[in-house]
C-alpha cells in the first residue's frame, strides 16, 4: 500500500516549470511587479503627498503649521497675474521647443540616412549633445551668447551682420528663443536617433514604385516618407512637449528667469515658491497644475492627430 501511494505521488513542479506553464499575460504582469513597486514608492506616494500639501496653507516663513485651505490655493493661483504670464510663457516656450527640435531632428535624420563619406563620424557627432548634462548645456549656451566675449557675437560681428556686440539676454522674447534652441539642441540626438531608425525600416520597394510612377524627391518625401514617419513623429512631439513643459535646470543656469521675470516658466515659478518664498502649499498647487497641463497636452496631441486617418478611412 505504501509503495502504491509513493508511486502515485507526483513531485512538486519547480519554479522554472511553473514559469513555463504560466501564460504570457500573467508572466508579463509578474515582470512588472518590481517596476510597479519602485514607481509606487518613488512616484505615486510623493505625488499623493504633494496633492495633499496643495490643499493646505504652508508658509514656513510664518509658521510650520498646516492650515486647511481646500481649493483656495488653486483659486488664488488662477487670479494671480504672475501665474497667468508664466503659463503663457510656458506654452510659447513649449511650442518653440517642439517645433524647432522635431524639425531639426527630422532634417538630421534625413541627412544621416543618405550615404556619404564620413557618415559614421557625423552620426557620432550628432549624439554628442545627448551626453551633456542640462546644467552644463545651460552654462555652455550662456557663454556662447555672452555680451562681451561670446562666440555668437564674435561670428556675427566678423561677418558684418551686427554693428557691435549686443546683449542677447536683455530681451525676454530673445531669451525665450535662445532657451528653446538650447533645449532643442540638447534633445536633438534622441529624436534624430528614433526617426533615423524608423527611416531605415521603410521598405525600399515603396521608393522604387514611386520612382516608376514618376515621383520626384519632394513627392517621394510627401507621399512615402512622411506617412511612414507619422507614428514616430507623433511620439517625438509628445515626448518633446513633456520635456519642454517641465524644463527647469537649463533655464535656471541659462537665464535665471531673467530679464526681470521674462523667462520664468511655470516650473521655475514652482521653484521660487517652494525654495525661495517657502510657500509649500502654493508650490504644490502650481506643481499639480503643471502636471495636469502635461497630461492634457501630452495626451491630447496624439488623439487629435489620430483622428485624421480615421476620417480619411471614413471618407474613402
Amino acid at each position: 500500500m505504501r509503495t502504491t501511494l509513493t508511486e502515485r505521488t507526483e513531485p512538486r513542479p519547480s519554479l522554472s516549470q511553473r514559469l513555463d506553464r504560466m501564460g504570457e499575460a500573467r508572466f508579463g504582469l509578474l515582470l512588472l511587479i518590481p517596476t510597479a513597486l519602485v514607481l509606487l514608492v518613488f512616484l505615486a506616494l510623493p505625488l499623493a503627498y504633494a496633492a495633499a500639501m496643495s490643499l493646505f496653507r504652508i508658509e514656513l516663513t510664518v509658521s510650520p503649521a498646516w492650515r486647511w485651505a481646500g481649493p483656495g490655493n488653486y483659486i488664488s493661483l488662477l487670479g494671480e497675474r504672475a501665474v497667468r504670464e508664466s503659463l503663457a510663457r510656458t506654452l510659447a516656450f513649449a511650442a518653440l521647443t517642439v517645433g524647432s527640435s522635431v524639425s531639426l531632428a527630422l532634417g538630421a535624420a534625413l541627412l544621416l540616412n543618405e550615404p556619404f563619406r564620413g557618415r559614421g563620424f557625423a552620426r557620432v557627432l550628432v549624439l554628442l549633445p545627448w551626453a551633456v548634462a542640462p546644467v552644463v548645456a545651460g552654462v555652455l549656451w550662456r557663454y556662447l551668447f555672452h555680451s562681451n566675449y561670446g562666440l555668437v557675437n564674435a561670428l556675427l560681428y566678423q561677418a558684418g551682420l551686427i554693428p557691435a556686440y549686443r546683449v542677447w539676454f536683455d530681451s525676454a522674447p530673445v531669451a525665450i528663443l535662445i532657451a528653446a534652441l538650447a533645449t532643442a539642441w540638447k534633445t536633438l540626438p534622441f529624436l534624430a536617433l528614433i526617426i533615423l531608425a524608423r527611416l531605415q525600416s521603410i521598405p525600399e520597394a515603396l521608393y522604387r514604385a514611386a520612382r516608376m510612377d514618376g515621383a520626384g524627391a519632394v513627392a517621394r518625401f510627401r507621399h512615402v516618407t512622411l506617412p511612414q514617419l507619422r507614428g514616430i513623429l507623433i511620439f517625438a512631439v509628445v515626448m518633446q512637449t513633456i520635456v519642454a513643459l517641465q524644463s527647469f535646470d537649463l533655464i535656471f543656469t541659462l537665464t535665471r528667469g531673467g530679464p526681470g521675470q521674462g523667462t520664468v516658466l511655470l516650473s521655475y515659478l514652482v521653484f521660487i515658491n517652494a525654495f525661495e518664498r517657502l510657500s509649500l502649499g502654493t508650490a504644490a498647487a502650481m506643481a499639480a497644475l503643471l502636471t495636469l497641463l502635461i497630461v492634457l497636452l501630452g495626451g491630447l496631441t496624439p488623439l487629435l492627430i489620430a483622428r485624421r486617418p480615421r476620417r480619411e478611412r471614413q471618407d474613402g
